[in-house]
C-alpha cells in the first residue's frame, strides 16, 4: 500500500486528542480525590454530568443549561447533599449505574450521564455526545435505546429517542456539528469518511464529509490540525489533488459553526459549489431539527400537569 492508504485518517491528529483527554481525566480524578477529604459524610459521592464525562476521557458538549462548576455531583435526595464550594448537586432518584475508580472516586456511568444531560442539553449536542461515546467506547446505539427504557421516568426521553436516529459514527465533535449544520438547512446527509481513489495512482483520499454525486467534499479544519506539520502538510496535499481531480473542496472552521446565522452561510457554501437551491430547513426525515416540542424545557411541568389532571378526573368520580 502507498500514499494516503498507508495512514489511518487524521490518526496523528487522533491519538493526540486521545491522550489529551486521558490527561485531563488524570487531572480531573486527582481533583476528585482532593475534594473527597473535604466530604463529612460516609457516603459514596457520585461525580456526574461533565466531571462524570472528564473522569471518562470524553469530549464534552456544549450549550448547556447547567451553571459553570468545577464539579457535578449526583444525589438521591435532598438531604443527601453538601455544602461544599464550587460543586453543583443535581437530584436523580434514579437507578444509575457507577464505575468506581481504584482509589475510590466514583463516577455515573457515562451512558446514563448522557440520558441525564438531555434535560440540560438541546437536541444538536444530546447527539454530539452520543458520538463522543460511541467514538470513546464502542457502544451501538441499541445500548442507548435499552439503557434509556430502564428508568422509568426521564426528563428529556423524548428528546433522547429523536437525537438517536440523528446518530451516526464520527471522527470528532466538530465533524457532528458540521454534518448537523448542513442537514439543519435541508441539505442531504453527507456520506462520512469517504474515500476518493485517484485513478492515476491508485491512491485513496479519505474525506471528512462528501456529496459524490457532486463532487463537493468537506474537511473540518481545526487548530490542532496545525500542531502536526506532517498531517498538516498531508491534508493540504490531498486537497490539492483533489482539486486537480474535479473535486470541490470546502473547508470548514469552529467559527462557521458557532451560531445558526454562520451555519447557515456556510450551508450556503455548500449548497453553491453543489448548484442546487439552500432549501433553508430540514428535509422530513430530519425534522426533529427544528421541532419545538423538542426544545429545553418545552415540556416542563407536563408530568406535574398529567399527574394533576388524573388526580382531578378521580375526585370527581
Amino acid at each position: 500500500m502507498n500514499g494516503y492508504s498507508e495512514v489511518s485518517h487524521n490518526g496523528e491528529i487522533n491519538n493526540y486528542l486521545r491522550k489529551d483527554l486521558d490527561a485531563k481525566a488524570t487531572a480531573k480524578n486527582t481533583a476528585c480525590w482532593n475534594l473527597l477529604g473535604k466530604v463529612r459524610t460516609k457516603r459514596t459521592l457520585c461525580f456526574s454530568l461533565y466531571t462524570a464525562l472528564e473522569l471518562c476521557g470524553v469530549e464534552l458538549p456544549r450549550h448547556s443549561t447547567l451553571p459553570q462548576k468545577d464539579f457535578y455531583v449526583t444525589v438521591r435526595s435532598k438531604g443527601t447533599r453538601s455544602s461544599l464550594d464550587n460543586v453543583d448537586y443535581r437530584i436523580w432518584n434514579a437507578k444509575f449505574n457507577s464505575i468506581a475508580f481504584s482509589n475510590g472516586v466514583t463516577c455515573m456511568h457515562p451512558m446514563d450521564a448522557w440520558i441525564q444531560f438531555a434535560q440540560y442539553l438541546n437536541l444538536t449536542e444530546l447527539v454530539v455526545l452520543a458520538e463522543a461515546l460511541i467514538r470513546r467506547y464502542g457502544y451501538a446505539i441499541e445500548q442507548f435505546t435499552q439503557r434509556l427504557t430502564a428508568f422509568h421516568r426521564v426528563i428529556g426521553r423524548a428528546r433522547c429517542e429523536a437525537a438517536l436516529k440523528l446518530v451516526k459514527p464520527s471522527d470528532s465533535v466538530q465533524e457532528t456539528r458540521t454534518r448537523l449544520a448542513l442537514m439543519l438547512f435541508g441539505l442531504p446527509i453527507p456520506q462520512t469518511q469517504y474515500g476518493i481513489t485517484d485513478s492515476e495512482n491508485g491512491y485513496t483520499y479519505t474525506v471528512d464529509m462528501a456529496y459524490p454525486q457532486y463532487k463537493v467534499a468537506i474537511e473540518y479544519d481545526g487548530d490542532h490540525h496545525r500542531r502536526f506539520r506532517k498531517q498538516y502538510v498531508r491534508d493540504q496535499q490531498k486537497r490539492r489533488r483533489l482539486r486537480q481531480l474535479g473535486w470541490t473542496v470546502i473547508e470548514v472552521f469552529a467559527d462557521d459553526l458557532w451560531n445558526t446565522a454562520k451555519q447557515r452561510a456556510f450551508a450556503q457554501e455548500v449548497a453553491t459549489a453543489m448548484q442546487i437551491p439552500l432549501p433553508g430547513r430540514p428535509q422530513p426525515s430530519c425534522r426533529v431539527l427544528i421541532d419545538g416540542s423538542l426544545t429545553i424545557n418545552a415540556r416542563k411541568g407536563e408530568y406535574r400537569r398529567r399527574k394533576q389532571a388524573k388526580h382531578n378526573k378521580a375526585s370527581q368520580h
